[in-house]
């Protein structure tokens, strides 16, 4: 997995560690699940099959896996 490092505004920091003691959900799932679901949004599934296919793996199962973990936070 790659690390990346990002800043929260103030008010989403608050919000998003309110989830965090709310759901127990470890705060690195809760950021990719919610990049995920923004990156289906803009992108769309077909935009993102063809950028996975793309990719240096290019494996279906890549393909699979990211669409088959694809959860909806709640």
């Amino acid at each position: 997995m790659t690390k990346v490092k990002f800043n929260l505004d103030d008010e989403l920091a608050i919000l998003l560690q309110a989830y965090q003691d709310q759901s127990g959900t470890d705060r690195d799932a809760i950021i990719n699940q919610a990049v995920k679901h923004l990156l289906v949004k803009k992108l769309g599934k077909k935009r993102i099959a063809q950028l996975l296919k793309d990719s240096e793996d290019g494996s279906d199962y890549q393909l699979e896996q990211f669409f088959s973990s694809y959860d909806w936070l709640e």
